[in-house]
């Protein structure tokens, strides 16, 4: 069972439309380029918030269109998209679920582009509007992805199952998440638990993996070594170290956790983490998720969550 669950019969009413202005854009007629332009001006203003009658923008934006490598992404986009309907009904029920457990905070209009793979920046939101890189959610065998060097514990997270994980996570940060500066170890943990507990509730029917991008493999390691790993954490005092460096070990994404073998994923620390804010909320039942958010002591979090791997 996943903490917290939201009644599905209290739910809000939720209908997310994603307006896709990278397949609009490479759809669009390039001898009357211009023309075409200003009629999707008004939908997507966000982008096209230049002056169309300047013939600079106009020749910025049909380089960007005629692209050969451009104009591939944008195929292998439609092809691994040909609609959004299952990611706005997953959508519509992460966000109807986010507006339950935090209701004063507002639900963005949702756009898709072609980034030309800009992996630094896969979703951003701002002023209510939340846009998705689309080309970085192509699938972990997307060829182009190898060759911008990544690593492929990263290019693993980049298929179009992550993409929801990765919307509510920007959700997460903009709306929920506490703006403090964590000092040690456990509080980091426990900022990571609370994200992932926030992921749980709205995304309870992912499978944790997906929520925390491990392998099922690296998974079921993490679940049958995680007394090991804690009894290293308490006999060697680092839950309270303030050693960045140390702390980044358990904390950080990569291939492995530094010091636990190959075969262990990367950021046990927030694994664990996550486990505690869980056992926390079995244990005090009448806090609600918003009121967890606000617990900026991960002493009382760690104490009360009774955990004990």
């Amino acid at each position: 069972m996943k903490f917290p669950q939201a009644e599905v019969a209290d739910l809000p009413e939720i209908d997310v439309e994603i307006h896709r202005y990278g397949k609009t854009l490479f759809e669009l007629d390039t001898i009357n380029f211009q023309q075409e332009l200003k009629s999707i001006r008004e939908e997507y203003s966000i982008f096209l918030n230049a002056d169309l009658n300047d013939t600079s923008n106009i020749q910025q934006l049909y380089t960007y269109v005629t692209d050969t490598q451009l104009i591939s992404i944008y195929e292998k986009s439609v092809e691994v998209y040909p609609n959004t309907y299952q990611l706005e009904n997953e959508l519509s029920d992460a966000f109807a679920r986010h507006h339950y457990f935090f209701p004063n905070n507002i639900i963005p209009k949702v756009y898709t582009y072609i980034s030309d793979l800009y992996y630094e920046l896969p979703i951003w939101i701002k002023n209510n509007i939340l846009v998705i890189a689309i080309d970085l959610y192509l699938g972990d065998n997307f060829p182009l992805y190898f060759r911008l060097g990544l690593p492929q514990y990263k290019i693993r997270c980049m298929s179009p199952e992550n993409l929801p994980v990765d919307v509510m996570k920007a959700m997460y940060f903009n709306e929920v998440a506490l703006q403090n500066k964590p000092k040690t170890l456990l509080d980091r943990m426990v900022d990571g638990g609370k994200l992932l507990v926030y992921l749980d509730a709205v995304l309870p029917g992912l499978p944790d993996e997906i929520k925390i991008c491990y392998t099922k493999s690296q998974m079921n390691w993490a679940i049958e070594n995680e007394e090991n790993v804690w009894a290293f954490l308490v006999s060697n005092n680092l839950l309270y170290t303030t050693d960045y460096q140390a702390q980044t070990k358990l904390i950080q994404d990569g291939p492995f956790t530094t010091g636990f073998g190959n075969e262990s994923p990367s950021r046990l620390g927030v694994f664990m983490g996550w486990n505690i804010v869980r056992d926390f909320l079995i244990n005090n039942p009448d806090i609600s998720l918003e009121e967890l958010m606000k617990i900026n002591d991960s002493q009382k979090i760690l104490q009360e969550s009774r955990y004990k791997p």
